[in-house]
């Protein structure tokens, strides 16, 4: 898909539409061109040589914790402005969000987002991506950033579906798994090799009905 091509009625936006409101959860595995993928992993890269990259908590608030045996990644947030393929990136999230809004009236207000970066063998218990006390973490979107990575490198998103099944998203570069983020339970396994992803929550207000 073409970065410029940011269209709300794009048939590869509409499929993640149409995934969503059925099984929950959509993958994609050719969602980004391997040149934008390229510089965003760039870009995490060069924010984590320059320290830029924290170690990644769980919690939110005052409550916050970082706990290494939960998770072991570091992240750092993407703002608008910042650099250039992280704006074609959220312009891309934008299309999306608004025909999320517009086929399936999810009232999404905005994208929050940020690099991750797992060092070979960090991980990530199996939990869900909604607060306890904040429901407004909506729609969970994935951008793999890792070039040919292999099947026996490990580092899959392990989904947990409803039905007591389990599906592995490998972390190829270009693959964007998307999911509702209060219905699935997941993990990230440990990999041999660094592995980098975009990770975003499509947000709604607080409170809202779905």
């Amino acid at each position: 898909m073409p970065a410029m091509h940011t269209s709300t009625d794009h048939p590869l936006l509409l499929r993640i539409v149409d995934d969503l409101a059925g099984p929950g959860w959509s993958q994609q595995s050719i969602f980004l061109p391997p040149a934008l993928t390229a510089e965003l992993a760039a870009e995490c890269r060069a924010r984590a040589a320059v320290g830029e990259l924290t170690p990644a908590a769980i919690g939110r608030g005052s409550q916050q914790l970082v706990q290494e045996g939960v998770r072991g990644d570091y992240t750092a947030w993407l703002e608008p402005g910042q650099c250039a393929p992280g704006d074609a990136w959220l312009a891309l999230m934008e299309s999306l969000r608004q025909t999320l809004n517009r086929e399936l009236f999810l009232g999404l207000e905005e994208l929050e987002c940020h690099f991750a970066l797992y060092p070979p063998g960090a991980f990530y218990q199996r939990h869900l991506d909604r607060f306890r006390d904040d429901d407004s973490r909506t729609v969970t979107v994935v951008l793999y950033l890792n070039a040919a990575w292999q099947p026996d490198e490990g580092g899959e998103l392990r989904l947990y579906l409803p039905n007591g099944r389990a599906h592995d998203v490998m972390p190829q570069g270009g693959t964007l798994a998307c999911f509702m983020s209060a219905d699935f339970p997941h993990e990230v396994l440990p990999a041999t090799r660094e592995r980098l992803s975009l990770t975003g929550w499509f947000r709604r207000r607080a409170g809202s009905p779905l």
